[in-house]
């Protein structure tokens, strides 16, 4: 084909197509629930679904494989294991769900509730159609797939971020066969806690404040007499003089609600394909609020989000690829800010003073701090949430990505060539629109009671001094694809050449980080029975020393489908393959940010030269200039076994991987570090740390008849891991080092036990300093030295490896379909906050019952789980112990949806080809030894949700 015809069929087909992008780019989607859910990469449908190399890094055409010939690390789910789950983050879909991705969601914050990941030990990176992106806040009903990838073969493109895994989502982009379909949902959702605190209030928590006065000055004088403590015993308080105010139960709302509202529209013709969504995301938030004000003090967060996916086929040879993402996210929270209320609500005496006073005026003092009984409090709580104003943050997200394609078979047949140009951008400004408020503070005399006004009533001020941008992103990012993809009779052949230049910033206050990878990648199979692939990029990171920045890093992976020899024989076993790769990764650590540049700060105070200089002006280094700083590194080998029986209607696969990263980024520590240089020591690449483990996935799929099928898989993982160098001091006991021990062991004091009555507590030793007393929390002396301190301490923390699961099952019959996840963990401890712990640690707070209940007393000096109440700070019971270590396991039914679809002849009349209803909940029940709080949030003052959520979709 001549150049001339080539240009004239783009000019042509250019405009036919741009009516397309005009006609669909304002068109955004949310698609229905889907009816069949089944999940795990091995199901019988997706044993042969097409893996696109998108899914291994990189962006092209017509480069994909059947999964079954992939050699690398990887697990996917689709569309439907996302969409029944409720949640406003899509990082909350993925516990269970995926083999070596482990997560926590560690707080159930409106706004802030997303989870927390670990890939087989690291923070993966999040990718989003090809693009580092890390953004997790948009519709989940755009995702076609979510992988991970794991080892080295499959994260070999992202180069100098290669080392820590990758998550990476796929979005729609057409419609499976129709040339236009039309989707809408509409979900109404109630949430509640799971774990609602217990403040303990009234005569209890006055007996146990003297028990604790009583315990820490013997002696003297209990702050409530009988007489006020038969008065709350008896509700003969008076609730103004002597309140006894719940606070928690006060201003934090026992439910509230989010809602969800999606349309979509999909296509796919002969020359174009598209995807266009819009959606609106409603939370209300955890706070009481008033009517009389005229906005809204709640901590509520919204979003809409809004996208276009267009494929647009100029001629035969030419395809047009335009992605359009944009997201408007607002949160608001009261005045003083949620964080600030939450901790109040922890830190106040239900004695310290009433919401209102007798005339309804609040009571307290607004001047940031109340004094009572030489204790401390923060100002009116309920003002605080209603009162105050609020603050509130807007966040706007533009993602754009463009590419054009070139099929280059006039060349050579296979080859091809593209382009890809991504710009994104990202800023959130916060808005402060707090006031003041007044309150009252009553006085009695001769029974008339008067009021001392404190503070003033303000208003909301525009344009306060605090309303600022407080976040920036921008992005670009250009990718240059060359690939070959041919059939030599039984030989197959794929080459991929890249070059990708990544140049973000991510603030003001540091230069642009810009990252480079040239990558090649060749992939082989015989027969579709031997499979090998070579990965190699060199790649940079522009922060190292000039002349250091580069890197090479080659991988392998190989494969053997055994049932395709002649030799294998079997009515069983449908599927057989073994896999292995081995590769060198590598992490370009951000926190290293020129250390190999030596920066200067000027000392503002001065220095002093004897007697007769002082302030004299001068600089001194911060930080210290680190010469040789390199990127860590891993070495990745990842072996597994995949196999399907009876038509792939039963499905397994076991993986074991040993993964070992060297040169990591830390602080000089052992005895080669002088204690007289006067200045922090420099990051420099000095530890070595191994990760190794095993996953392994099982899976049954059947459709037993027109009315019924059912799915069934499960999926467990087991990850451990162990210092192998910390560059630690000499320290003179073995115990004391870390190096051995699993990366995240904590070093701590291990409890035997309480000091008793009778005993000579001056021949046990204890702490430095600290006089114990009966019921204090007794420790293990392991150098026998007869003193308590930081020689003592070891490794507390559980050595056993981690293990966590999940369970998913689908059935459906007739119209009507049930699915499921239950996921748990087993191995995890959780390190209790000593100072949350006990009760009165602030001296005069709130107290809850799993702060006292079980406590040691004369009386209970045996089977106490808790040390005796104490005032304020003790040095001894709120050391960092295995007293304060709790099992954490746990075992969640996670996700649970109910669906029914109307018989399509009822719909047909009406031109509708879907229409179903559904139900689904989200952490519905959980079984944990750790009952008192949720075990994945812990002692969060915002404990996980569990959230109730009905809808109806509709499909045109």
């Amino acid at each position: 084909m001549t150049k001339s015809i080539i240009l004239f069929k783009w000019k042509r087909a250019l405009w036919k197509h741009c009516l397309y992008i005009v006609a669909f780019a304002p068109v955004f989607t949310f698609a229905q629930q889907p009816v069949v859910k089944i999940t795990d990469s091995l199901s019988v449908d997706k044993m042969d679904a097409k893996l696109p190399y998108i899914q291994r890094g990189v962006d092209v055409w017509n480069g994909v494989i059947p999964r079954k010939l992939n050699v690398a690390g990887t697990s996917t789910i689709y569309a439907e294991d996302v969409n029944t789950t409720p949640v406003s983050d899509i990082s909350n879909v993925l516990a269970g769900r995926l083999t070596g991705l482990y997560t926590i969601q560690s707080s159930g914050r409106t706004g802030f509730d997303s989870s927390i990941f670990g890939l087989r030990g690291q923070t993966p990176l999040i990718v989003i159609d090809g693009v580092i992106r890390n953004f997790t806040g948009f519709n989940p009903n755009d995702i076609k797939s979510i992988t991970v990838m794991k080892d080295a073969v499959s994260t070999s493109m992202f180069g100098m971020r290669s080392s820590n895994g990758i998550i990476y989502i796929t979005t729609k982009d057409r419609s499976e066969s129709r040339p236009f379909e039309l989707n809408f949902t509409a979900q109404y959702g109630a949430l509640q806690h799971l774990k609602t605190p217990n403040f303990i209030s009234g005569a209890n928590y006055a007996k146990l404040y003297n028990e604790a006065q009583l315990n820490t000055n013997p002696g003297s004088v209990p702050l409530y007499s009988d007489a006020t403590i038969a008065a709350y015993q008896n509700g003969n308080n008076n609730p103004f003089l002597q309140p006894n105010t719940n606070w928690y139960n006060l201003v934090y709302k026992k439910n509230s609600a989010q809602q969800r509202y999606n349309i979509d529209v999909a296509g796919n013709g002969k020359s174009y394909r598209y995807f266009a969504s819009i959606e609106h995301f409603k939370s209300d938030g955890n706070f009481v609020t008033d009517d009389n004000n005229a906005y809204n003090t709640n901590n509520f967060y919204k979003r809409y989000n809004i996208r276009t996916n267009a494929q647009m086929d100029f001629t035969d040879d030419i395809q047009l690829t335009l992605n359009i993402f944009g997201s408007i996210e607002n949160l608001n929270e009261p005045g003083v800010g949620a964080s600030t209320i939450m901790s109040r609500i922890y830190s106040t005496s239900p004695f310290a003073y009433p919401a209102y006073n007798a005339n309804g005026s609040y009571s307290g003092n607004p001047q940031n701090t109340t004094t009572i009984n030489n204790v401390t409090y923060g100002t009116n709580i309920l003002a605080s949430t209603v009162s105050s104003g609020y603050l509130a943050a807007n966040q706007r997200t533009l993602n754009a990505d463009a590419s054009l394609l070139y099929k280059l078979d006039d060349i050579t047949k296979g080859l091809w060539a593209k382009g890809t140009l991504s710009i994104n951008n990202y800023y959130q400004q916060n808005i402060d629109r707090s006031k003041t408020f007044a309150t009252y503070n009553p006085t009695v005399v001769n029974g008339a009671t008067t009021y001392t006004k404190v503070g003033s009533d303000g208003v909301l001020e525009a344009g306060k001094a605090g309303s600022s941008i407080s976040g920036q992103f921008k992005q670009t990012y250009t990718n240059l694809l060359i690939g070959y993809d041919r059939d030599f009779n039984r030989h197959h052949l794929n080459l991929l050449g890249t070059y990708n230049n990544d140049n973000t910033l991510n603030s003001y206050t540091q230069l642009n980080q810009i990252y480079q990878t040239a990558g090649l990648t060749a992939r082989y199979n015989y027969k579709e029975t031997y499979l090998a692939e070579l990965a190699a990029n060199y790649s940079s990171f522009n922060r190292y020393e000039p002349g250091k920045r580069w890197g090479f890093l080659p991988s392998l992976g190989l494969g053997w489908i055994l049932n395709k020899e002649n030799w294998f024989k079997s009515e069983v076993v449908s599927f057989l393959k073994l896999r292995a790769s081995v590769g060198q990764t590598a992490y370009a650590n951000p926190s290293n940010y020129y250390g190999y540049v030596q920066r200067y700060t000027l000392n503002s105070t001065g220095y002093n030269f004897g007697t007769g200089l002082t302030g004299v002006s001068g600089s001194f280094e911060n930080p210290l200039a680190s010469t040789n700083l390199t990127w860590e590194k891993a070495w990745k080998y990842d072996a597994g076994i995949e196999a399907g029986f009876f038509d792939n209607r039963l499905n397994a696969a076991l993986t074991y991987y040993n993964n070992r990263y060297y040169d990591l980024l830390q602080q000089k520590n052992n005895g080669d570090a002088s204690g007289i240089l006067g200045q922090t020591y420099p990051q420099q690449n000095l530890g070595k740390n191994t990760f190794n483990g095993f996953e392994a996935m099982l899976s049954l799929s059947s459709k037993v008849n027109a009315a019924f099928g059912y799915h069934v898989g499960a999926n467990v993982s087991v990850e451990q891991s162990k210092v192998i160098d910390k560059d630690e001091p000499n320290y003179p006991y073995p115990w004391l080092y870390l190096a051995g021990a699993p990366v995240t062991q904590q070093r701590g004091y291990e409890a035997i036990g309480f000091y008793q009555i009778g005993e000579d507590v001056t021949k046990i030793p204890g702490i430095l300093g600290y006089n114990p007393q009966p019921g204090d929390i007794k420790y293990k002396d392991l150098n026998g030295d007869g003193i308590i301190n930081f020689l003592d301490q070891k490794q507390i923390s559980s050595t056993k490896p981690r293990i966590f699961f999940g369970l998913n099952f689908a059935f459906n019959y007739k119209n009507f379909d049930l699915s499921g996840l239950v996921q748990g963990i087993v191995n995890r401890q959780l390190l209790l906050s000593p100072s949350s712990m006990s009760a009165f640690s602030n001296g005069y707070g709130y107290v809850l019952d799993y702060s006292t209940d079980n406590r040691w007393t004369p009386q209970n000096n045996i089977n106490a789980t808790l040390p005796r109440l104490t005032l304020g700070s003790n040095t001894n019971n709120q050391q960092t112990s295995t007293f304060w270590l709790r099992d954490a396991n746990y075992l969640r039914l996670k996700n649970l949806e109910l669906g029914y679809s109307f018989p399509s002849k009822l719909l047909s009349k009406a031109r509708i080809n879907r229409l179903r209803l559904f139900v689904n909940a989200y952490n519905l029940f959980t079984v944990s030894e750790l009952d008192y709080v949720d075990p994945e949030s812990g002692l969060s003052g915002f404990s996980n949700e569990r959230i109730i959520n009905g809808g109806i979709s509709l499909k045109l």
